[in-house]
């Protein structure tokens, strides 16, 4: 009888030892998500929330740096025109002033960069200013290198010309070649300069006057970013410098000038 109990015993443990391991259910139907750690159930739908926020971020605001040509007073040691060039200039004129108004040029100057800086900034741009103030002694070299420096896209140089009395319309300045901005420079330079001139001739109801092609501006010269030098009209006109000196004129070459720069870009902002 002992011998009996013993031997059912045996068979017990053995029944035991071979029967099969219960498995929950949920981790039966999906043994992936069961060996998951905590907060990584499906890291596929992770990724595709990633992608889907990183594509609803903002394209980066384009930046232009607008430079306000002259201060109340000129600068007359020199400096060098260009990289590597024997040749110099005096580092900054004075600039011009009104034949009706007596307004000095660089006050009008300021006046055109702040009304453009606010229409930049209603089309979605970034922009930075030269000044803010009619003292900035910086030469025309130092004032290149500043914009170069400032993460700009786009450096447009705003200025009022002189010549006839009969002299009108807005004029643009670019290098006559690649040789002190190289060849890629160079190109979107004389892009930017063709937009610009249209768009601001076409905003004002002024004839452009001239595209200038020269390698004689310092400012220019030193630039590593597209750079301009935009003559908004003629002070010298007694008709267009009260224009020149007026808010309402003031924000039409503002309004080219977004246009324009809309223009290089290829996009409406």
């Amino acid at each position: 009888m002992k011998k009996l109990c013993v031997t059912a015993a045996v068979c017990l443990l053995i029944l035991s030892l071979l029967a099969p391991v219960s498995i929950p259910a949920a981790a039966a139907e999906n043994p992936q998500t069961a060996e998951s750690p905590a907060g990584t159930e499906n890291p596929q739908a992770a990724t595709n929330t990633n992608a889907g926020q990183n594509a609803k971020k903002k394209k980066k605001k384009k930046t232009i740096f607008i430079a306000a040509g002259h201060q109340e007073r000129g600068i007359s040691s020199r400096e060098r025109l260009a990289p590597g060039s024997s040749a110099t200039k005096a580092k900054l004129t004075s600039g011009t002033s009104g034949v009706s108004t007596g307004i000095p040029e660089y006050k009008t100057n300021l006046a055109i960069a702040k009304a453009t800086r606010k229409a930049l900034r209603k089309a979605g741009y970034k922009v930075i200013m030269l000044r803010n103030t009619n003292k900035c002694p910086l030469s025309n070299q130092q004032r290149t290198k500043k914009a170069n420096k400032s993460g700009a896209d786009l450096h447009i140089c705003i200025h009022c010309n002189a010549g006839s009395s009969g002299a009108r319309g807005p004029l643009v300045i670019v290098p006559a070649s690649s040789r002190y901005l190289g060849s890629k420079i160079y190109k979107k330079t004389c892009r930017l300069g063709s937009s610009l001139i249209s768009a601001v001739s076409k905003s004002t109801g002024k004839r452009a006057n001239a595209t200038i092609r020269s390698n004689y501006y310092t400012t220019i010269n030193w630039a590593k970013i597209p750079t301009v030098i935009l003559e908004c009209g003629f002070m010298s006109n007694p008709s267009e410098d009260r224009q020149l000196n007026s808010a309402s004129y003031q924000k039409k070459i503002a309004a080219g000038i977004v246009k324009g720069v809309n223009k290089y870009f290829k996009k409406k902002y």
